[in-house]
């Protein structure tokens, strides 16, 4: 290994470690937050004030965390390291519907993953909380998910993400933030199809270094996982949506095939040896101390 290679090393550890310790604050804080709020509703309860049964109360105690404390605890963090922004480039129409669709194949079987693996674990017993939120949530609810929740996640796991590690590797960039995306999510309902979504998303934010294409996907995918089968389960019509995502998955798939060698990578400015790379991105206690927490998170959520 040459000395270019060992600088390199280095600044990515450095790098990545500040990038773990952002997140393991942007997890735990809103966390304590919110079994504070718990405790304190809880308190009033006894006192007469149902807390608890307030669509509002639950809101803000689901999702304020996160928005208004958790995400600037990380800007704050990650302001040490460098951002390398790109210049901006268009994506056409025809090449984003074809990212969109290859996004379905990839959300049906982490889905499908996610709960056959939940209800193993479980014994059965598990349920998907993100199912329960959009179900009692109502229109706040839907809300977040849908746009809230899109614009923040990508502005976070990509833009401040790969804007900081892309430079040390396209793929190693990617799949540290599909990984991190995944984890951040805190469940198994969820990892999967978060992790394969975020390989996707992470590649289209490289290519264009706009955030607007993967909000928009994120925002289309969210939809689609949302508020389409709330309203046609509410119809009677779960026929109908699981021929829905069964089809958009095999048309995924099909597009996928056909267009697989159309997605080169680009070398990067600083791109790590293979000898290394892993033990520089992840075995920093920043990052260890942001996926022991998700795993215990995931472990509760069975």
């Amino acid at each position: 290994m040459n000395e270019e290679n060992l600088v390199s090393i280095q600044e990515a550890k450095s790098c990545f470690s500040k990038l773990g310790w952002a997140l393991f604050a942007m997890t735990l804080c809103p966390i304590l937050i919110q079994l504070l709020m718990g405790m304190v509703a809880s308190v009033l309860s006894v006192l007469g004030l149902d807390l608890l049964s307030n669509p509002w109360f639950l809101w803000a105690a689901s999702s304020l965390p996160l928005y208004v404390v958790g995400v600037p605890i990380f800007l704050l963090l990650i302001r040490s390291v460098p951002a390398h922004a790109q210049p901006r480039s268009q994506l056409p129409a025809f090449r984003f519907l074809v990212l969109l669709l290859i996004c379905f194949p990839v959300t049906y079987l982490g889905n499908v993953i996610g709960s056959l693996l939940s209800a193993a674990l479980s014994g059965g017993t598990a349920q998907n909380g993100i199912e329960t939120y959009i179900t009692d949530g109502g229109f706040l609810a839907l809300f977040t998910t849908i746009i809230v929740a899109p614009v923040v996640e990508e502005f976070v796991f990509r833009k401040q993400l790969l804007d900081r590690c892309g430079r040390y590797g396209e793929k190693t960039a990617m799949v540290f933030s599909a990984l991190t995306f995944g984890l951040f999510h805190m469940n198994f309902y969820q990892f999967f199809y978060a992790f394969g979504v975020g390989l996707i998303l992470a590649y289209v934010y490289l290519r264009t270094r706009s955030l607007r294409y993967p909000v928009l996907i994120h925002m289309i995918i969210n939809f689609l996982g949302s508020a389409v089968p709330l309203f046609m389960m509410s119809h009677g019509l779960e026929v109908y949506l699981l021929a829905a995502d069964l089809g958009l998955a095999v048309a995924g798939l099909v597009v996928g095939a056909v267009n697989r060698k159309r997605f080169p990578l680009s070398p990067a400015p600083c791109e790590l040896p293979r000898e290394g790379r892993a033990k520089a991105v992840y075995g920093n206690i920043g990052f260890v101390l942001f996926a022991l927490f998700c795993s215990v998170m995931f472990a509760l959520a069975l």
